[in-house]
């Protein structure tokens, strides 16, 4: 058990689809086949290592400057950022093409070695980097694990900047 995080790249017209959407049930059925989510498609999960990456990208917990700020949270919310729509832990968030395209070429320019300068344990666990507690405990395990999904994260943004795809974001349990 646990958050996990999830991406999916879609069409401006899925977005509109989802961005239509006015309750938690609407997006559920968008999301699933069968009741299952649907991970068909341009669909990528990096499981518990969601925070950990954004911390990595950013620096900080929740903040950082875009575009890698945007790159686990997005920069807007379906259903507007002052009411939106609870899905999963962080509602679902988004990229416009645009923004998508911003987030994958800042993640190209942000190199393995940048992103291990900046693990720090001790900062991730006093700020409850999920998943928390561990990451004085863990040390380098923790590091190794959120960097062998970095290059799937560069190589969807990437995928999805080339199809001018946006990107919705949501953590799910």
């Amino acid at each position: 058990m646990g958050m996990y995080g999830n991406f999916k790249a879609v069409t401006q017209e899925e977005l509109d689809t989802f961005l239509a959407c006015s309750t938690t049930e609407e997006i559920s059925a968008l999301l699933s086949v069968d009741g299952e989510l649907d991970t068909s498609g341009d669909y990528l999960e990096i499981e518990k290592k969601w925070d950990g990456l954004h911390f990595l990208l950013t620096g900080s917990h929740f903040g950082g400057t875009p575009p890698l700020s945007w790159c686990v949270f997005g920069n807007h919310s379906i259903g507007g950022d002052e009411e939106p729509i609870f899905f999963g832990w962080i509602g679902i968030r988004y990229l416009l093409p645009h923004e998508v395209f911003q987030v994958a070429q800042a993640l190209s320019d942000t190199s393995h070695e940048v992103l291990a300068s900046r693990y720090s344990p001790r900062d991730m666990d006093q700020q409850e980097v999920y998943p928390i507690g561990i990451w004085e405990r863990d040390r380098d395990i923790g590091l190794d694990d959120i960097l062998s999904c970095y290059p799937a994260v560069v190589s969807f943004y990437q995928k999805a900047a080339h199809q001018n795809k946006a990107v919705l974001m949501y953590i799910t349990s």
